[in-house]
């Protein structure tokens, strides 16, 4: 085989070589973004069944809907307390995911997840309290969303 032959197969081949490399690296980009769609779309379903779940509670117990929306607390004591304050815990727990997952969500939807915890924790003393007395157990981000930490007492 004359010289030059050699030296055309060799550039084809490492021509050849560089273009297979490419061509993975461009596969392997596909992949991770889709990854990424994958990773962002369970997250969401996960927060939508944790939200779910909470709802549920509610239903089968709507004397308690007042102690997480409307202002009201509930003492120890109470016969409904250790009922609040288990749903209290399933409460925090959804608005840990969403203020840890809102800056995997654009825009809108993760601004308005970010007020939507924000004014939950306002509203519901026993869910309040019990962030700020568990607060080792929870998120920064979480506890970033406390507002007014002197209406809660310790």
């Amino acid at each position: 085989m004359p010289e030059w032959n050699t030296e055309l197969v060799g550039i084809a081949v490492d021509i050849s070589g560089l273009a297979i490399t490419l061509a993975g690296f461009i596969f392997i980009v596909i992949q991770i973004r889709r990854l990424g769609q994958s990773i962002r779309t369970t997250a969401h379903a996960a927060i939508y069944s944790q939200a779910a779940d909470f709802r549920t509670h509610l239903m089968a117990y709507p004397e308690l809907r007042k102690y997480f929306f409307d202002g009201v607390d509930i003492e120890r004591g109470h016969p409904d307390f250790e009922r609040a304050i288990t749903l209290s815990e399933c409460f925090l727990n959804y608005l840990e995911h969403l203020a840890v997952q809102k800056s995997h969500f654009a825009g809108a939807d993760g601004d308005a997840w970010t007020e939507f915890a924000s004014r939950s924790l306002e509203r519901s003393p026993i869910t309040k309290r019990r962030l700020k007395n568990n607060d080792a157990n929870y998120s920064p981000k979480l506890l970033a969303l406390l507002r007014d930490d002197s209406a809660v007492a310790a």
